[in-house]
């Protein structure tokens, strides 16, 4: 994105140094840790898999668990706990083709609506999820086979990854907004 040239207010340093950067700091750590959770998932689950496939061809017994495993915990930790640390770090594809054509002032404007709109839709996309797992929870539901594995984890996993990211694009929003200089 274009820097915007003109410095933010007095006001919003003073909400900034209060409010936003208390709350970037908390947020950077959950994504922190959920990229260290992610990343420990991505190994296990290599590890797990070059065990599995070596037991399958080369002595004929595999993990009878490791597929349901990964793909129900482990690739779940992998794909949805890097969004926000994404979105921190600006790893998030993005076309900047426009925004080179578009005033200063309407980024400004345009832009954190659109994060502020993403926010909310995360929150109650993180809502839903949260509330199926509540529920699977509730209900002691797993799935049918060799091992019963609980449904819930991946909707935790996918709930409180969303939560964190929509926190994200309101902290993104409001530096858009208030404090890019």
């Amino acid at each position: 994105m274009n820097t915007y040239p003109e410095n933010p207010s007095s006001v919003a340093q003073a909400i900034g140094r209060y409010f936003y950067q208390p709350l970037d700091k908390l947020t950077s750590f959950f994504e922190r840790l959920l990229m260290v959770i992610c990343s420990t998932a991505i190994l296990v689950a290599m590890v797990i898999t070059t065990i599995d496939v070596v037991l399958r061809y080369g002595v004929g017994k595999p993990f009878g668990w490791s597929f349901d495993f990964v793909m129900l915990y482990l690739l779940p930790a992998a794909y949805y706990m890097a969004f926000s640390y994404a979105m921190k770090d600006g790893s998030h594809l993005s076309v900047d083709f426009f925004v080179k054509k578009v005033p200063a002032i309407t980024l400004r404007t345009v832009y954190p609506i659109i994060l502020l709109i993403a926010a909310v839709l995360f929150f109650y996309i993180a809502y839903l999820v949260g509330s199926e797992g509540y529920s699977s929870f509730m209900a002691g539901e797993t799935l049918f086979g060799a091992i019963a594995w609980w449904t819930w984890p991946t909707d935790a996993i996918i709930s409180l990854s969303f939560v964190v990211f929509a926190v994200r694009l309101i902290l993104s929003a409001c530096h858009h907004a208030f404090l890019k200089g």
